[in-house]
């Protein structure tokens, strides 16, 4: 998928924003880097509280103070107007709360966000 939309070309990398499409074009992910684990957990409260406002949620994973975020839509699948939304807001909150500097995203973070969906069902109802 190439980027349609001003709002998505802002957030890659490769126009000076942070995230990266997956290989599908379908989600976009980073990861975020905070001071401990308080500032990590304050950050994912944060965004869990805008899931709920947004009706919509990420694929993600933590680690101490590093959490790996994926923006992506089940149902219709791949990227919608709400993940590129979110993705942004993402970006505020994770200032707000003090994002130290990026590093490399760790494979193992992904691995664990898509060992949680390999399914494919993580958005029906059970």
């Amino acid at each position: 998928m190439s980027s349609q939309s001003p709002k998505l070309d802002q957030l890659l990398v490769s126009n000076g924003g942070r995230w990266t499409l997956t290989a599908n074009g379908e989600a976009l992910e980073r990861s975020f880097k905070f001071k401990n684990f308080g500032k990590t957990w304050d950050f994912m409260t944060a965004v869990s509280l805008q899931c709920k406002i947004w009706n919509h949620h990420p694929e993600w994973s933590n680690v101490y103070n590093t959490t790996f975020i994926r923006w992506t839509t089940h149902v219709p699948k791949g990227l919608s107007d709400k993940d590129i939304s979110l993705a942004t807001l993402c970006d505020s909150l994770a200032k707000d709360f003090g994002e130290l500097e990026p590093e490399p995203s760790s494979c193992e973070m992904k691995d664990l966000a898509d060992e949680v969906i390999k399914d494919g069902n993580c958005c029906v109802k059970k």
